[in-house]
C-alpha cells in the first residue's frame, strides 16, 4: 500500500507541474538597457550606469557603476532579474573560450553564469575588467 501512495503522490505532483507549464508557459525574462538600469537602481541606491554590455541572447549583462567603479552581473532568472556585485571572493572561477565567458560564483543562490559576446575582442576586454574588479 505504501508504494501505491508514493507513486500516486509523485504522479499528482507531476500532473500539477505539467498543467502549470501548459497554462502559464516557461517565460524567461529578456534583458535590455532599461531593465538592467531599473534592476540595479532598485537593488543599489545611488547606482549610476557606466560601461555595460548585454550578452547575446539577452539573458546576462555586465555593468559598471560609474559612482565607484564596481562591476555587477545581471541575469534573467525565470521571469525575474537578479544582480550580484562582483568583488574579491565572489568570483570563484573565470574561463574565457573565444568570445564567451563562463563565471562561477561563490553565491549558492547564483552559482554560475555565462556570457556570449559579439566578438572575441569584447570578450577579452570584459575578461580583463573582471579580473581587475576581483583582484
Amino acid at each position: 500500500m505504501n508504494a501505491f501512495y508514493l507513486i500516486g503522490s509523485v504522479a499528482g505532483i507531476a500532473l500539477l507541474v505539467g498543467l502549470n507549464v501548459l497554462l502559464f508557459g516557461r517565460r524567461i525574462a529578456a534583458l535590455d538597457r532599461d531593465a538592467v538600469v531599473e534592476t540595479l537602481a532598485n537593488d543599489r541606491p545611488g547606482f549610476r550606469v557606466g560601461r555595460h554590455t548585454i550578452a547575446e541572447g539577452a539573458h546576462t549583462a555586465l555593468v559598471e557603476n560609474d559612482a565607484d567603479g564596481a562591476l555587477y552581473l545581471v541575469a534573467a532568472r525565470g521571469d525575474r532579474i537578479a544582480s550580484r556585485r562582483l568583488s574579491r571572493g565572489s568570483l570563484r572561477k573565470l574561463d574565457r573560450n573565444g568570445k564567451s565567458i563562463a563565471l562561477r560564483l561563490s553565491d549558492f543562490t547564483f552559482p554560475k553564469a555565462s556570457l556570449a559576446f559579439a566578438d572575441e575582442n569584447a570578450a577579452q576586454e570584459w575578461e580583463a575588467r573582471l579580473k581587475q574588479a576581483v583582484a
